[in-house]
């Protein structure tokens, strides 16, 4: 939320492709990867899949980085070149997994567009002015980003001062998301 004639602060939430995009490829394929933060299989499950000419082993090796550049991404809001485009420079140094990118990509975009947000879920402005009311002031300018997953089971993690994942499922409780963010807000305040 920003205010006219001064700073404020600013919390966005929602689904980001990529993110989406690296989790559907992590288990369709079946790679034994570990995800910071770690994440559990997606929700629903999907079927693991491997085209042929996907190697599976390299797209492994490869999974990591680009985890690491499409978290990168996830932070931002700024237009940017999404680390899933295949041909944008994220995939083009990982050959494995652009080839899984390509190979899978109408499935891709169809499990992407079977998962809304939980908007409206999140009390954002009630947690901020809670958090406002108990320090006695305005809260300092800040910007956080909430990534919702649709991942199994309750997700609430911090990849950064800034940044969130969660998953849908977490986020639709209010009893569980509510004091989650207030902590974070509290951090931020």
């Amino acid at each position: 939320m920003r205010f006219a004639g001064r700073e404020s602060w600013q919390v966005s939430h929602g689904t980001n492709q990529a993110v989406n995009t690296a989790l559907f490829l992590r288990d369709t394929l079946a790679l034994s990867v570990d995800t910071v933060p770690e994440l559990p299989g997606l929700d629903p499950s999907v079927p693991v899949v491997v085209p042929a000419g996907v190697d599976r082993a390299a797209a492994a090796e490869e999974w990591l980085g680009w985890w690491a550049d499409v978290l990168d991404h996830a932070r931002t809001e700024l237009p940017a070149e999404s680390p899933a485009d295949p041909a944008g420079r994220s995939l083009t140094v990982r050959p494995a997994l652009r080839a899984a990118v390509l190979a899978l990509g109408p499935a891709v975009l169809d499990h992407g567009g079977r998962h809304a947000t939980t908007r409206g879920a999140l009390p954002v402005g009630e947690v901020v002015r809670g958090v406002e009311n108990r320090l006695g002031r305005h809260v300092r300018p800040f910007r956080l980003v909430i990534t919702e997953v649709p991942v199994q089971g309750m997700v609430w993690e911090r990849t950064t001062d800034a940044h969130v994942i969660a998953s849908q499922r977490f986020l639709s409780d209010p009893a569980r998301s509510a004091p989650a963010l207030r902590a974070v807000v509290e951090d931020l305040a």
